[in-house]
């Protein structure tokens, strides 16, 4: 499991709709967070991450703070997405 560090910027519900073939999609309550990725020659990014939060509850309290969240990875075609563990909670960073 990774940790991802990072400002919590926004959160949203994403918009439902419906396949051709009926089935619905969304609806689920979204994060952003704003971290900062490594780069292998030695430079930093930062890059905005959305990940789907399955308690909104847990993260609104941290809304423009720094937080650090558990997060799973799986590649997607050529890139990494990122996913919070069902029951996972997000922690208040301090400098």
């Amino acid at each position: 499991m990774l940790t991802l560090t990072g400002q919590l910027i926004h959160s949203f519900k994403s918009p439902k709709g419906e396949t051709k073939d009926g089935r619905e999609y969304g609806g689920d309550y979204k994060i952003q967070v704003l971290g900062q990725l490594d780069l292998p020659n030695g430079e930093s990014k930062r890059d905005l991450i959305t990940l789907t939060a399955h308690e909104i509850a847990h993260y609104e309290q941290y809304q423009g703070k720094e937080i650090s969240v558990p997060v799973g990875v799986f590649v997607n075609g050529k890139s990494a997405s990122f996913f919070i563990p069902k029951g996972s909670k997000p922690k208040a960073v301090t400098h």
